[in-house]
C-alpha cells in the first residue's frame, strides 16, 4: 500500500515539474504564476504548495530533471572517448548546451540553490545528473590509475563543481566575456595537470 502512495506522490510531483517547465518555456518564469501551474497540473493550490513552497523550488527541480536527462544522453557519448580529460570536458560541455539556451531558468535555479545553502548550511541537495556523471568519471579514472588515488574523489569533484559554479555565474553576468567551452578546458586542465607550465 505504501508504495502505491509513494508512486502517486511521485507522479503528482513529476507532473507539476513538467507542467511548470512547459509554462516557463512558453511565457517565462516571471509571467508564470503558481495558480497557473496548479491549474494546468490539475492539482489544488494547497497541494502544489505542499510539494513546492516557492516557484523557484519548482524551477530548480525542473533544471535538475533536465540535467538527469542530459547526463543519460552524455553517458552514450563518453564510452567512445579516450581519456579522463575528454570525458570531463564532454560531460560539462553537454550540460552547457542547455544552459546557453535557457539562461533565465538556470540563473533562477542557481540563485535558489545558493540561497538555500546560505540559509540552511547543512541542507544536502541530491546530486544533479551532471554532478553524478562527473563523480562517476572521476571514480572510474581513479580506479584505472589515470588520476592520483591519494586525493579523495569527493575533494576533486568539489573543486570542479565550485569552479563550474563560478564560471556559470560569470557567464550569466556577461556572456560576451566568458566562453564556457574555453573555461571548461582550462578548468579540466587545471584539475588534472595543475598550474605548472608543461
Amino acid at each position: 500500500m505504501g508504495s502505491l502512495v509513494e508512486r502517486k506522490k511521485k507522479e503528482i510531483r513529476d507532473r507539476i515539474i513538467a507542467v511548470a517547465g512547459e509554462l516557463f518555456n512558453q511565457q517565462g518564469f516571471e509571467n508564470t504564476t503558481m495558480d497557473q501551474i496548479a491549474d494546468k497540473a490539475v492539482v489544488a493550490r494547497k497541494t502544489l504548495y505542499n510539494y513546492f513552497p516557492f516557484k523557484e523550488a519548482i524551477a530548480d527541480e525542473y533544471v535538475r530533471s533536465i540535467a538527469k536527462d542530459t547526463a543519460q544522453e552524455t553517458l552514450e557519448i563518453l564510452s567512445n572517448l579516450p581519456d579522463t580529460r575528454s570525458r570531463l570536458i564532454a560531460a560539462i560541455n553537454k550540460r552547457y548546451d542547455w544552459l546557453e539556451l535557457n539562461p533565465e531558468i538556470c540563473s533562477i535555479a542557481l540563485m535558489y540553490r545558493m540561497k538555500i545553502m546560505l540559509q540552511e548550511p547543512n541542507y544536502k541537495f541530491e546530486p544533479s545528473g551532471t554532478q553524478s556523471l562527473i563523480m562517476d568519471i572521476l571514480r572510474t579514472s581513479q580506479e584505472m590509475g589515470e588520476i592520483n588515488a591519494d586525493i579523495s574523489v569527493e575533494r576533486v569533484f568539489g573543486f570542479i563543481d565550485y569552479m563550474r559554479t563560478v564560471t556559470v555565474l560569470d557567464w550569466l553576468k556577461d556572456n560576451t566575456r566568458v566562453n564556457l567551452r574555453e573555461e571548461t578546458v582550462q578548468l579540466v586542465d587545471l584539475v588534472l595537470y595543475g598550474a605548472f607550465i608543461r
